[in-house]
């Protein structure tokens, strides 16, 4: 199978086999596993993943780990191919998904405005002051 790449506004629910979608505006991608099982795969760009265009076949890198399904494929996608790579096991699998929420979690209070962090640390101090309490 070989992939085409698809700029998007927004991800369709039903994804095409072969097609990497890219919402720049978003910045998310999507595409259906590699290995035909039918999982869908969804990319935070440029968190994660980039996803670009060459002659309209999807290049993303680094690989696509999808750690999330009963498959758990490893694969690069270069100029639209798929190169495969070894499998992960179940534990591998887990300390990916692990590191990559925190990951997440980490650039996502990085996002946020500093009175949105005041805010969250006065509400974290105020619950543990209840707590310490018994309020």
């Amino acid at each position: 199978m070989r992939y085409a790449y698809q700029a998007v506004e927004r991800m369709p629910k039903p994804l095409r086999a072969g097609v990497v979608y890219h919402s720049e505006e978003f910045e998310v991608g999507a595409l259906l596993c590699a290995c035909g099982c039918g999982h869908r795969v969804s990319l935070l760009v440029p968190d994660s993943h980039q996803i670009t265009s060459e002659g309209g076949w999807a290049t993303v890198t680094p690989s696509i780990s999808v750690c999330d399904a009963a498959c758990k494929s490893h694969y690069f996608i270069t100029a639209g191919h798929v190169e495969w790579m070894p499998a992960f096991s179940d534990a591998m699998a887990a300390s990916v998904m692990r590191h990559q929420i925190a990951r997440h979690a980490v650039h996502d209070e990085k996002k946020l405005s500093w009175a949105a962090r005041i805010k969250r640390a006065f509400a974290r101090a105020y619950g543990r002051l209840k707590s310490i309490l018994g309020i």
